[in-house]
């Protein structure tokens, strides 16, 4: 028999907030304490929805009495009363299932920590299971000279979005001619490392590299007639929070990835925001008719390799004779079928 109390509308709270693991303090939601109590009565062959909403409730009210509005609970706090709950609700075997539940959970959390170095793990690790996290770690996350990770994952999910919203900055139209008949404007120097996370936009700061790669991007607008103002009023806009409204664009593509519906491709996850900057696997170089444009281009080739591309494509360029009638060549080579 499940005991029934005062109402535990959200309006009728005392509690309304909980502390998560890695410190952070987060609404208080009795939705995912019903979940949690119905996965423990799924567990023991039940079905029913209604009686985890029953107990959900006991445990919201034995929590308002014990905490009130004056003290935020943790969640291995909440996690004892719905364990409390259970077995003076008569649900023994429910209890058990739940115990063992938040066994496993436990096991997973300390392994996650293990892989990532870290002393707790956050929203963003629990998205992920073990094994992405490991390829994370082997591949991915930033690592300083001994080895050891500089770098969780939620910081390298940032990163690459606020790499991918760059380009967004300079295609407005107070920016962008797409006409290309500026004049360039003078070349300006500019020293990413003087504003490393100095600037932002919206809430996220921009590092060293985002500014490089920004830079970048501006030269060769302004190269191709294409800027109409001049590098330092683009910049000046963008200390003063001109480009803010495009941390939507940052927000909705970081949690593409985090919810794991969309991921980029691996020179984008390791190289944006990072050293390289380079986003792109797939190269076309052209090659003249000579050894020292053959051997330069298959130097870029071993260049772009290194630094993450999967396939360059080596192909004669326009206008030259050809020297042989054998169709251009892919390296490296595709696997063969057996």
């Amino acid at each position: 028999m499940v005991a029934h109390g005062k109402s535990s509308k959200k309006n009728d709270l005392k509690i309304n907030q909980i502390r998560k693991r890695d410190g952070r303090v987060v609404p208080f939601d009795e939705e995912k304490i019903t979940n949690a109590i119905y996965k423990a009565i799924a567990a023991t062959g039940g079905r029913d929805r209604t009686l985890a909403e029953s107990l959900s409730k006991r445990v919201v009210e034995i929590i308002d009495e014990k905490y009130g509005a004056n003290i935020i609970p943790a969640v291995e706090d909440v996690q004892d009363v719905v364990e409390r709950a259970l077995v003076e609700n008569g649900q023994a075997r429910v209890a058990k299932a739940y115990i063992i539940y938040r066994q496993k959970r436990a096991e997973i959390r300390s392994e996650k920590q293990k892989v990532l170095e870290k002393d707790s793990i956050d929203e963003v690790d629990k998205a992920f299971d073990l094994n992405a996290l490991r390829v994370l770690k082997a591949r991915y996350l930033k690592k300083d000279e001994t080895g050891k990770l500089i770098e969780t994952p939620k910081q390298l999910f940032t990163r690459i979005a606020v790499h991918a919203a760059l380009p967004d900055l300079l295609y407005g139209t107070e920016v962008y001619d797409i006409t290309k008949k500026q004049l360039p404007h003078a070349d300006e120097d500019f020293d990413p490392e003087k504003f490393h996370e100095k600037v932002s936009i919206g809430k996220y700061p921009l590092n060293r590299y985002h500014l490089e790669a920004l830079k970048r991007m501006y030269d060769r607008f302004n190269r191709n007639g294409e800027a109409k103002i001049s590098w330092n009023v683009f910049f000046d806009k963008l200390k003063s929070g001109r480009f803010n409204r495009f941390e939507k664009s940052i927000n909705d593509f970081y949690k593409l990835m985090v919810a794991r519906k969309f991921m980029p491709n691996t020179p984008a996850i390791a190289n944006f925001g990072n050293v390289l900057g380079m986003g792109s696997a797939c190269f076309v170089l052209g090659v003249e008719d000579s050894i020292e444009s053959i051997m330069e281009t298959l130097k870029q080739t071993a260049v772009s390799s290194r630094l993450g591309a999967v396939w360059v494509t080596i192909s004669q360029s326009s206008g030259l004779k050809e020297t042989t009638s054998a169709p251009p060549q892919v390296w490296p080579p595709a696997p063969s079928a057996s």
